[in-house]
């Protein structure tokens, strides 16, 4: 390990660096003002050249994770929001820490890191753990001692990292001193998450009112009531959108030169062994998918790929394999026997639908049809209602015991290879399963895959097609019109706010701002989206103020009216029905009012809500303010009006309280401080003078 540390070192200040970059912000890339500042935060000055020299880190990193990522306008106006909001963020708190004075030692650094490194921040510890997730110390030991270049540069940052995190908790520390958790706000939290609750309930639903003239409304109520409710009613500036894409998609003539270069690397791949790592090399330079030493079960593997593989010698190389993956070449290089079992079988399913029995007649003509020698892939094509029978013609490819159901599983693995089995009755409805192969083999092999994807050329067509068509509109064409002799489809959007996301191209702020900044019928430049170029149109502008009364009266107004309608009604059924009830037995109403909901609930927590009964605080807080064997009055929650009798409540340990409570006003005053420190960031941020033009620049 002494002999490699150098290049271990290089390694971790690569991966530390991007760290940096990526989760610590502003601190570590240098921002700094300049004459082009695009940005301003108070009296910190941001340049276009910073703020795009993190952009394309940014971007770099992504690419390197995912280097056939598609960067497009949606994308990067995500990439500049976060680094923008990162920056504003980090530069309040930068400004904060000076305001307040508030500094950190070296020897404080120091301490931490050489007498507590077990307490170091996340990012730190992370390139010194071993296998197992576990903090290697006598690793950290050995780099601390390290005077190479590298680790002088390596342990530089550190220092600054956690200067920069020791501020941070600093000044957190001074804006949170104030935070206190009372013991009410315990115990309350204590008994939420740990007192439960067995009760009956009768529900009185809303929906069980269905005499729809009785709740008949009139113009003149549904006026008042929406005079008398007006804020539920605020409509905020919009405008709507037609659009049209011009889809970047791969082209046939994309997916033929793909092929070509599948073709050319099979051939070099007969030629390249691993002896002398030619075969790596040529893997690991062309396919999406690195070269794995390893052998790996069949399942791995798609279906021309197996048909391949099961039938190969060593050195065997494929002709082009066609998959959901892409184009594919593979050459076999050995197989073992694997401790799993391994099965190929196809399926044809016919769904229960309205009518089990028939489904079952119609199941067993078609094993009958196979048995008597028709093909099961072609039937499974024309007659299965598995939704991806019409790609794969029924074809599950290979799969291990606890990848399907078991009624499924348990037949096909007792059938022999060849036999048909069915009809085999699960919760997806009656299959005819075909076993093909029955297999415990792994395979080692050289894998070229390739996607398909569209060309710069087929990028710069489409682009070209998109500046046409606007083009074209600019001279007075009809996009309607045009877009149907070009045949694109035409698509509208919701009403769009000022914050809000442009359909396909995200929160493009300059985009955005251009709709509500011109007339109605505007039409924006092809904008690159996600999957191609877009072009916009609005059609349509709301002001802000209070929705048009007559275009929600039917839609808005008057399912509330007619609601609150209900409720009345219901309270006073509920009432009546409270007198009711016999015994102390609230089931007893069944016999009078069978048209509601009638219900246990046990181990009823506040903290967990109940499915049956969902997030309804007036019933919770309703519940556990009773004692056993009360009867609640109506108790009005979001479904309707209750009716509660508490069977039954856990006892409030003490011994247990206490032993939980440190805990609980622990995490009670953690959250109440990253309240505090979320609700002053927003406060700074409203207060401070901030400057963005960005969609100037963009």
């Amino acid at each position: 390990m002494r002999d490699k540390m150098p290049l271990i070192i290089i390694i971790l200040i690569i991966a530390f660096l991007a760290t940096i970059v990526f989760e610590w912000g502003m601190n570590y890339v240098g921002l700094g003002g300049g004459s082009d500042a695009f940005g301003k935060i108070n009296s910190k000055e941001i340049s276009y050249q910073e703020f795009e020299r993190i952009v394309s880190q940014q971007i770099d990193q992504m690419r390197q994770q995912n280097p056939d990522q598609d960067i497009d306008e949606a994308t990067m106006n995500q990439i500049r929001d976060q680094v923008w909001n990162s920056l504003v963020s980090q530069t309040i708190s930068q400004q904060a820490i000076e305001k307040y004075g508030i500094t950190v030692s070296d020897k404080e650094i120091l301490d931490w890191i050489y007498n507590r490194p077990e307490t170091l921040p996340e990012p730190i510890k992370r390139n010194f753990m071993d296998s197992t997730g576990v903090f290697n110390a006598s690793f950290y030991q050995q780099a601390l001692g390290m005077k190479t270049p590298e680790a002088t540069q390596f342990w530089q940052s550190v220092e600054s990292y956690c200067r920069e995190t020791l501020l941070s908790e600093k000044l957190q520390t001074v804006l949170t001193q104030g935070a206190v958790v009372t013991e009410s706000e315990v115990l309350e939290k204590y008994k939420d998450e740990n007192i439960m609750a067995n009760f009956d309930y009768a529900l009185l639903d809303l929906n069980s009112l269905t005499d729809t003239t009785q709740f008949a409304v009139n113009d003149s109520e549904l006026k008042d009531y929406y005079e008398k409710n007006k804020s539920e009613f605020k409509q905020n500036e919009s405008v709507k959108l037609k659009y049209v894409l011009f889809s970047d998609a791969a082209t046939a003539d994309d997916s033929s030169s793909m092929k070509r270069d599948i073709e050319a690397y099979a051939k070099d791949m007969k030629k390249a062994t691993l002896e002398d790592s030619s075969l790596i090399k040529l893997v690991n330079q062309n396919s999406s998918i690195q070269f794995k030493d390893e052998y790996q079960p069949s399942n791995v593997f798609k279906g021309p790929a197996t048909a391949f593989l099961f039938n190969a010698k060593p050195g065997d190389v494929s002709d082009v394999l066609i998959t959901d993956e892409g184009y594919q070449a593979i050459k076999f290089l050995d197989s073992k026997e694997g401790e799993n079992v391994y099965i190929n079988a196809t399926h044809v399913l016919v769904n229960f639908g309205t009518d089990t029995a028939a489904a079952k007649i119609k199941a067993q003509e078609i094993y009958n049809r196979i048995s008597n020698g028709e093909d099961i892939k072609v039937l499974a094509e024309q007659l299965s209602d598995d939704p991806s029978a019409k790609q794969n013609k029924g074809d599950l490819g290979w799969f291990t015991k606890g990848a399907m159901v078991k009624e499924f599983e348990d037949a096909a693995f007792a059938a022999n290879v060849g036999s048909l089995v069915g009809p085999v009755k699960t919760n997806f409805g009656y299959h005819i399963i075909k076993v093909f192969g029955k297999e415990k083999k792994e395979f080692k092999v050289a894998l070229i895959n390739k996607p398909v994807v569209p060309s710069s050329r087929s990028k710069q067509l489409v682009k070209s097609k998109a500046e046409d068509f606007y083009y074209q509109l600019e001279k007075g064409k009809i996009l309607d019109s045009l877009a149907k002799e070009n045949n694109v489809v035409v698509q509208t959007s919701g009403d769009l706010l000022r914050d809000g996301q442009v359909p396909l191209a995200g929160s493009n702020k300059k985009t955005i701002r251009s709709f509500f900044d011109n007339k109605v019928g505007f039409i924006t430049t092809p904008v690159k989206v996600q999957g191609g170029y877009a072009i916009y149109e609005s059609i349509e502008k709301k002001p802000e103020g209070f929705l048009n009364f007559d275009s929600i009266k039917v839609t808005m107004v008057k399912p509330k009216l007619v609601n609150q309608k209900k409720f009345a009604v219901l309270e006073n059924i509920a009432k009546d029905l409270e007198t009711k009830i016999s015994n102390s037995d609230l089931f007893s109403l069944k016999e009078i009012a069978p048209q509601y909901t009638y219900e246990t609930i046990d181990s009823f927590k506040v903290s967990a809500p109940n499915p049956k009964i969902g997030q309804d605080y007036a019933l919770s807080s309703a519940v556990m303010s009773m004692k056993p064997g009360e009867i609640s009055k109506p108790v009005k929650g979001a479904k309707g009006y209750y009716i509660v009798k508490l069977n039954s409540i856990t006892e409030f340990n003490e011994q247990d309280y206490l032993l939980k409570a440190s805990d609980i006003r622990k995490n009670l005053l953690n959250s109440k401080k990253q309240t505090i420190v979320t609700d002053w960031l927003n406060k700074m941020q409203n207060e401070a003078e901030i400057v963005d033009n960005r969609d100037k620049f963009y």
